[in-house]
């Protein structure tokens, strides 16, 4: 009888623990749902439009916070020459960046052109088609900001993209980065870049470098205060992921303020 009265006992003990158990299993998913709540996601969409600038569809990549507001600040990021609209997104994790730093960047591309305004074919307004980037973008995320929370910046063909839509359009941007940039001769209203903070950062062993000093020494005859660093390395990702976290920093400290 005390034998049984023990098998009783166990098994009456082994039911509360599968329970106990089964409530835990219950709780320990809630518990992981609630840790994604409590700490902030970077989310990548992609936005597609269609474009007048260009006479076609478009389309952008957009990295936020997922509890971004319409004050967040927003860097635009110029690809370089015959890339995708995501290349920045192949090199550089924008979603941990967007989630880390409470920004939004906006990827875009010119394909196989500059960021310029072609003067003969009126569907290859480039120039135009980062303006009606910032334009569409900002409108359909509800982002309500103005120069001093936004910023450009650019890698090669885009970088030179860069500090030429901020010299044309100063009242759009605050501040611009530079890497390993390519240099437009149409680049030529300097006096717009008073006031505006700009980085440049280019290896050492880069073709564009001969450019890059030739920007420098245009900024400094216009008596502008830019950032220039030369580092050693070439025009690749290994460059461009080394240094563009300092691009950001100096970015992020301008608009984010």
């Amino acid at each position: 009888m005390a034998n049984r009265k023990r098998v009783y006992e166990l098994r009456a003990r082994d039911y509360l623990k599968d329970k106990a158990m089964k409530k835990y299993l219950l709780i320990i998913p809630f518990l992981f749902h609630s840790c994604d709540l409590l700490f902030d996601q970077g989310v990548h969409e992609t936005y597609t439009f269609f474009s007048r600038s260009i006479s076609n569809i478009s389309q952008v990549e957009v990295y936020y916070p997922d509890s971004y507001t319409s004050s967040t600040p927003v860097i635009y990021l110029l690809n370089g020459w015959n890339t995708e609209a995501d290349a920045w997104g192949s090199g550089i994790d924008l979603e941990e960046e967007a989630k880390e730093r409470e920004i939004m960047f906006v990827s875009l591309t010119a394909g196989a052109h500059t960021y310029t305004n072609d003067p003969v074919d009126v569907n290859e307004q480039y120039q135009d088609y980062v303006l009606e980037v910032v334009q569409k973008v900002e409108k359909n995320y509800d982002i309500d900001i103005d120069l001093n929370r936004r910023a450009i910046c650019g890698i090669s063909n885009g970088g030179g993209g860069a500090i030429f839509i901020l010299s044309e359009h100063p009242d759009k941007f605050a501040a611009c980065g530079v890497l390993s940039g390519t240099y437009y001769s149409a680049t030529s209203k300097f006096t717009n870049l008073v006031d505006r903070d700009i980085r440049i950062d280019v290896g050492t062993s880069d073709g564009v470098l001969s450019e890059m000093r030739f920007l420098r020494n245009k900024l400094n005859e216009n008596d502008l205060e830019f950032e220039y660093y030369e580092h050693p390395g070439g025009h690749n990702w290994t460059f461009w992921e080394k240094w563009c976290p300092e691009q950001f920093d100096f970015l992020e400290s301008v608009i984010s303020g």
